[in-house]
């Protein structure tokens, strides 16, 4: 058997073997209730698949599905219901959007209308690149707008004609600019990155925390902020020292792919209103329902911006919609499985009493003050997701950590926002997240620049993260 079957058959069998010892064993603690005992078995068989990958990672979401009801310990409608989660409608009807703005190029010319804007500088086209990669990734999936902004990023790259060394830092840069905003932006929104929403869809459900689109954006849109400065900074002054040639004025070439664009459309049109629509409800809804007296709601919102998309003709005359449902085959459904499998495993770690078992033995322990224990939580988690699914790592791993969090007596936001965080945030490797994988494919980079760069904003990015959820985490959650 080669290496790599031994890496995929070892955690295959291995998870299962686990979860069948659970079920034919006595709990090794008398206050471990039979039912726990066998969801320790089950969240131990689920991670491991999720961390390996030993399967698809939505279709080890299904296992609760299968295993819970066959076993007797809860009615297949109970542990199908977080599968129908609002929040997983949120995050549907944010996909729905992302799909139109590609569907009728609108990403294309926000894109191309705010890199005319800036300078020819390198360095300031580079803060060009980062900003317009992260205001798309709030609303779009990362790897969309990393898949879109590369072709841009390498037209650049080779209009620059000078070569040498300064050409590479700036390829270079260009491209791990483009990798890192797409992941830093989706922090900014609930709809931006999964574990976002996957932590939305905990705290509602095990801790009956709401946690609104509003409210996320306060803490979301500063710390990504302050994250691409940090980056841009390290990728233009420290990591390649750019500026220090003259290079060609890159404008010529956003002008010439505006005209291939042709004017704007009226479908683009439609889709650039709803999309400002969904921006204005998501982010006053408050001040909406104290005005108007409609209980305005994130995903109400964003089933209302789905259905809009497939009723509003782009002409009376063809009769054209500005989406049909075929459109939707582009829509990543594993994501919406896999929201549904982690806050299942969540409610049951909840329901069976092993949460209780989990924050009773974290509490005999004894006691860390709160900044160690989120700097200790922020840093397993960035470098983990370094090698595994940032989605899957934050479904493992929130389920434990609000258990740990009230053993240790501190309120559940503060130890669950920073690891969902936190599970956005791997820039070292190609493997840690789509958009690194995709600028790594483009084979002008080596592993070790990105190693390079990115354990530098690792450790930024747990610097920030500790300070924001020390800061900010209480005044807006309070």
């Amino acid at each position: 058997m080669s290496l790599a079957n031994l890496k995929t058959t070892l955690p295959l069998l291995l998870g299962p073997a686990l979860f069948l010892l659970t079920l034919f064993t006595e709990p090794f603690d008398a206050e471990l209730s039979r039912h726990a005992w066998i969801m320790c078995g089950l969240t131990v068989w689920m991670a491991i698949w999720w961390i390996s990958e030993a399967v698809p990672i939505p279709a080890t979401a299904l296992i609760p599905l299968a295993v819970l009801p066959l076993l007797k310990l809860d009615s297949i409608a109970a542990v199908a219901a977080p599968y129908a989660d609002p929040l997983i409608f949120l995050f549907f009807g944010g996909f729905v959007l992302s799909i139109a703005m590609e569907r009728w190029n609108l990403h294309k010319r926000i894109a191309l209308l705010t890199m005319l804007l800036v300078g020819s500088k390198p360095s300031q086209q580079i803060a060009g690149m980062m900003l317009v990669t992260a205001f798309l990734s709030m609303w779009m999936s990362n790897t969309a707008t990393a898949v879109m902004m590369l072709p841009i990023g390498l037209s650049v790259i080779a209009m620059q004609s000078q070569g040498g060394q300064q050409q590479d830092s700036f390829a270079k840069a260009v491209l791990l600019a483009i990798a890192y905003a797409a992941s830093i932006g989706g922090i900014a929104t609930l709809i931006g990155t999964p574990p976002n929403a996957l932590l939305a869809g905990y705290l509602q459900n095990v801790h009956n925390i709401t946690l609104s689109f509003a409210d996320w954006m306060l803490l979301g849109v500063p710390l990504a902020s302050v994250l691409l400065v940090l980056t841009w900074l390290w990728l233009t002054r420290f990591q390649f020292k750019l500026d220090g040639a003259v290079q060609a004025d890159s404008r010529q070439i956003y002008r010439q792919k505006l005209a291939e664009l042709g004017p704007m459309q009226n479908a683009e049109k439609l889709v650039l209103m709803v999309f400002l629509a969904a921006a204005f409800c998501w982010t006053l809804a408050k001040k909406i329902t104290e005005f108007t007296g409609i209980p305005m709601n994130d995903t109400v919102t964003a089933v209302c911006v789905a259905l809009l998309l497939f009723i509003l003709p782009v002409s009376l005359k063809s009769g054209q919609r500005v989406l049909v449902w075929e459109d939707c085959q582009k829509l990543p459904w594993g994501i919406l499985l896999l929201f549904g499998g982690g806050l299942t495993l969540a409610s049951q770690i909840q329901k069976s009493g092993l949460a209780d078992f989990i924050a009773l033995q974290v509490s005999q322990l004894g006691t860390l003050d709160m900044l160690t224990l989120i700097l200790l939580v922020t840093t397993l988690i960035i470098f983990l997701t370094e090698v595994t699914s940032n989605t899957a790592t934050a479904a493992a791993f929130l389920p434990l950590l609000g258990p740990v969090a009230v053993s240790m007596g501190m309120p559940v936001t503060m130890l669950v926002i920073p690891a969902a965080i936190a599970a956005s945030c791997a820039f070292m490797m190609p493997v840690a997240t789509p958009p690194n994988a995709i600028v790594f494919a483009s084979g002008q980079l080596k592993i070790a620049d990105m190693v390079k760069a990115g354990f530098a904003l690792n450790i930024l990015s747990i610097i920030c993260i500790t300070a924001a959820c020390l800061w900010l985490v209480p005044v807006i959650f309070s």
